[in-house]
């Protein structure tokens, strides 16, 4: 999404646009399009995918028990699980690894995913997913991770050129990968 800023230099460059000669026209209309390719190469899309396959042969589950005997907690189960990441180049690209609190009462299946990806070019990110599932199925817990939002990237090891950076990330996911495209705010 893209916000219309109105300044001099619009309203300028839009009565060049009605009072210049055709020559002129397209003049003005080549600088807009460089302009306009020049901002579509700096909110570059950073794209990773993971194997699904490869996160559940990893995932550990951690015991959970209710703490109290009036608990409304029906069935719980923590997992915790990481893969390689790969680029657009199919290459090894660092990890993503994410952690799941599933928690059943008697209204729903509430699930809190803390996600993390680091990747090898310096960028690391971290943010959390709140999803209702409606089963407490492997498949059904790993692609809960399909979500939108902003990121920071706040974490700074070594050199990063993204420290401080904010993204808009959206997660998606198919029978065999789970996706990442994150585009620089």
């Amino acid at each position: 999404m893209f916000a219309l800023k109105i300044t001099f230099g619009s309203i300028f460059f839009l009565s060049l646009l009605t009072f210049a000669p055709s020559g002129a026209y397209s003049a003005i209309m080549n600088q807009s399009i460089t302009i306009e390719n020049k901002v579509c190469k700096r909110h570059k899309v950073l794209s990773y995918y993971l194997y699904t396959e490869d996160f559940i042969n990893s995932l550990i589950e951690i015991p959970t028990s209710n703490v109290s005997n009036d608990s409304t907690t029906i069935c719980s189960k923590y997992l915790a699980g990481r893969a390689p990441i790969y680029n657009v180049h199919n290459e090894k690209a660092g990890t993503c690894s994410a952690s799941f609190l599933c928690i059943q009462n008697s209204d729903d299946i509430l699930v809190d995913i803390s996600n993390y990806l680091s990747v090898d070019n310096g960028l690391i990110v971290s943010w959390f997913t709140p999803s209702t599932l409606i089963n407490l199925e492997l498949d059904s817990i790993i692609h809960s991770m399909v979500t939108e939002c902003i990121v920071e990237a706040n974490t700074k090891i070594g050199f990063n050129p993204f420290y401080g950076k904010k993204f808009n990330m959206v997660v998606s996911s198919d029978d065999e990968k789970i996706y990442f495209y994150l585009t620089k705010i």
